[in-house]
């Protein structure tokens, strides 16, 4: 049985004063991969530890696992498992007896200590590893290992702080498809940390952004990346391009364009009463190359980066910076030449200019 956690009214403040986390609610269905998304110092950790006990919240906070009452409870009655960015494995053991470390503190006898390892070296297909110590190890074969030792105690909670920071960019990748597969098939419930966007988007149930010691906004990948409530959520997942307009009688004004309300602002059904200057956000996909009889706007390309199954223009002209545009792979484009484009309406994120002022990065 999956457990359930939940957070009630839980704030961090150090020792010194510093407010790491403001007051929050959480919940996190068993079975289910929520990710901590953020920047660096935003409190993501801070609520990792306090899940595993190694911090406490401020009074009157409450953390619960299946309704049981763990606020004061230490990492061992907890029953997690941890697994770190440094992997924190034992240098002077073999791969086998540091899967089995966990297995001998907790009084497992040796018979089953043995029969659970080869089944975690089996899963993570590390078995022709056993008897190598961690110095022998690839920084992928080294996190396979943290992974089983973790799993191997058969915990209630899996919690994960940033565990692929440390490598390639390829192997991170392919480590972050697996890790993925292992969660759905042990059906855990899961916490993962990471500031890394696509990470985030590719492992998460649903996304936690933090802010500043606060939630930005919880929702799924889909919600998270589509509809974005706030100016933080829409520059700091996947947003490069900014610019300002106006809302006038429902519609939108971009410079000399008018934009009409169409059914892909009905998260944004708020601003479409008011009136004043807005920001919009919107990322590469949010303006598509086309012929100038089809044009909002004609912007000069000042760079040109191929992507392999697409390309990615910089262009100016359009706004006071310059805007990023994906275009087709095949396309024939060249530095110094006009590009004609238009909005993909149902991708802009619309806010007040002061929210866009005070809560972008």
């Amino acid at each position: 049985m999956s457990t359930q956690i939940k957070l009630r009214h839980c704030a961090k403040t150090f020792a010194d004063g510093t407010r790491a986390l403001a007051p929050f609610d959480l919940t996190i269905e068993g079975g289910e991969t929520i990710v901590l998304l953020g920047p660096s110092g935003c409190g993501k950790t801070t609520i990792l530890r306090m899940i595993a006990g190694l911090e406490f919240p401020d009074a009157g906070g409450m953390i619960t696992f299946d309704g049981d009452d763990v606020t004061r409870q230490s990492i061992e009655k907890r029953r997690v498992g941890m697994v770190f960015q440094s992997y924190a494995l034992f240098p002077n053991m073999t791969v086998a007896e540091n899967v089995a470390y966990g297995l001998k503190v907790n009084g497992v006898s040796a018979a089953e200590r043995q029969t659970r390892v080869a089944a975690m070296l089996e899963m993570m297909h590390i078995d022709m590893l056993a008897d190598r110590r961690i110095d022998q190890l690839s920084g992928g074969q080294r996190q396979r290992v943290a992974l089983a030792r973790a799993i191997a105690v058969q915990p209630r909670v899996l919690l994960l702080d940033e565990p692929l920071t440390a490598l390639d960019a390829k192997l991170r990748v392919r480590l972050r498809t697996e890790i993925n597969a292992l969660l759905r098939k042990l059906g855990i419930t899961a916490v993962y940390v990471t500031h890394d966007q696509e990470e985030a988007l590719a492992l998460g149930d649903r996304i936690v952004v933090m802010q500043k010691g606060e939630i930005a906004q919880i929702g799924t990948p889909r919600e998270i990346y589509r509809s974005p409530k706030n100016p933080f959520v829409a520059d700091f997942v996947g947003a490069a391009n900014r610019l300002a307009g106006d809302m006038r009688d429902g519609r939108l004004h971009i410079g000399s364009q008018v934009f009409e309300a169409v059914d892909g602002w009905n998260q944004y059904n708020d601003m479409i009463d008011k009136t004043g200057p807005v920001e919009l956000f919107f990322r590469a996909d949010g303006l598509s190359v086309c012929e100038r009889e089809d044009a909002h706007f004609t912007g000069r390309i000042e760079a040109v980066a191929y992507l392999g199954d697409k390309q990615r223009l910089t262009v100016s002209g359009i706004g006071p910076q310059a805007m990023m545009i994906d275009t087709h792979a095949d396309d024939l484009t060249a530095v110094g030449s006009d590009v004609h484009c238009r909005f993909n309406i149902e991708r802009l994120a619309i806010f007040p200019a002061h929210d866009a002022d005070s809560g972008a990065i």
